[in-house]
């Protein structure tokens, strides 16, 4: 957590089933840049659809191997394939 000017930002991220999820929450009249790691921005979903037709969700695209959203305030839950690379 992270007390900004605007409120609290929040986040918290767990690896269960060889899933990361990833939790957000983004307070009122503020935007957040989220990086997952993935080898294609097409396995990241928010909230159980694709990440890039999320509302509230725009893909800014590929940094290394990093998907590169931007974020609106509110609450977003993302998930996305984790395997241990090697």
């Amino acid at each position: 957590t992270y007390d900004s000017i605007r409120g609290p930002i929040t986040s918290y991220w767990r690896i269960e089933n060889d899933t990361l999820n990833i939790n957000i929450n983004i307070p009122p009249n503020t935007t957040a840049t989220v990086y997952v790691p993935v080898d294609s921005a097409d396995s990241v979903t928010e909230d159980g659809m694709a990440a890039s037709q999320a509302e509230g969700v725009r893909l800014v695209g590929m940094e290394g191997d990093r998907a590169v959203f931007e974020v609106g305030s509110g609450e977003f839950n993302f998930a996305a394939p984790h395997t241990t690379k090697k």
